[in-house]
């Protein structure tokens, strides 16, 4: 007999629907097996796949997991914030309005995640989620940024050369280019980069540029993991808290007392783009972060999937 999940198509870091990155969301996924949430992500083929596990029990948060279309991934942060989303639909239309103090709260493989809903309007519900990233685990990276460069389709002459590349707790590489015109010609040889970046154990590539062209837009980004099966993620959020991190270290986006509010912009040339919000507070020890953004569901229904 034909089984059946729930699923949801959910655009997250979305102002408007079918902008933003689009996650798959499968509402209750107790029962599958983890060969099972593999072959739905490729199914989906969006960047990342979130499913929920464990929705009924009222003692203990749920369990969240995410896939791209090739692997299980540690920590994912727009399809985090697709899941809160789907997740509170399933309270009702309006729902949120007469709650003012619900989270939803998920137990996943990178701790247990917390994401806050605020109330933007309550003429139409526009809601804003906000979801405190884990520590970002900055470090210095010691890829060759020669190599790197290259296999981007960027020229040495392009890097900022005043800020070093860093690695995050995800083993994504940032990298900051000095011009808008740099990070968007930007044409990196995919196939070679997915080989460089599983030698490397590097799961993805922020190139970054603080150029924008909009005073509204601190920074501008691209995304690339094609190691990962994607080979540019149309807005990334679990790379922006370090990046805003980073930003803030080094004095590069205005702060005051110690907290930084950054609006980040990432997309594909010609392509989908979104906005992530993050707000940077400096901590007892290190920065704390937390990133902000819009969904907006334009898939509801039902997969099917073969009996066991």
């Amino acid at each position: 007999m034909t089984r059946k999940v729930q699923f949801r198509l959910v655009d997250a870091f979305a102002e408007k629907p079918l902008t933003g990155n689009p996650a798959g969301v499968v509402l209750d996924a107790d029962g599958l097996t983890t060969e099972e949430m593999q072959a739905i992500a490729r199914e989906v083929n969006a960047s990342e796949t979130a499913f929920i596990l464990g929705g009924n029990d009222l003692h203990t948060p749920p369990r969240l997991r995410w896939f791209t279309p090739a692997a299980e991934v540690r920590f994912c942060g727009h399809a985090t914030l697709a899941a809160a989303h789907a997740w509170a639909e399933t309270l009702g239309p309006g729902a949120l309005l007469g709650r003012p103090e619900w989270r939803a709260r998920f137990q996943t493989a990178a701790g247990e995640l917390t994401i806050v809903p605020e109330i933007v309007s309550e003429e139409n519900s526009n809601v804003v989620w906000w979801l405190e990233m884990p520590d970002p685990g900055l470090r210095p990276d010691n890829t060759n940024p020669m190599k790197l460069t290259t296999l981007l389709g960027l020229s040495p002459d392009d890097v900022d050369a005043g800020v070093p590349l860093m690695r995050t707790r995800d083993e994504d590489v940032i990298l900051l280019v000095k011009t808008w015109r740099a990070l968007v010609e930007a044409q990196p040889d995919f196939h070679r980069l997915a080989r460089f970046s599983e030698r490397q154990r590097i799961r993805g590539v922020c190139v970054a540029t603080l150029e924008t062209l909009s005073d509204f837009v601190h920074v501008v980004s691209r995304f690339f993991a094609p190691s990962c099966g994607v080979d540019e993620d149309p807005v990334t959020g679990s790379v922006h808290g370090p990046l805003a991190v980073l930003l803030t270290v080094n004095d590069l986006v205005p702060s005051v007392r110690g907290r930084a509010a950054i609006n980040c912009l990432q997309g594909q040339p010609a392509g989908r783009t979104g906005i992530v919000r993050a707000l940077v507070t400096r901590a007892a020890e290190g920065y704390q972060v937390s990133i902000g953004g819009s969904c907006h569901t334009t898939i509801r229904g039902e997969l099917l999937l073969p009996a066991k």
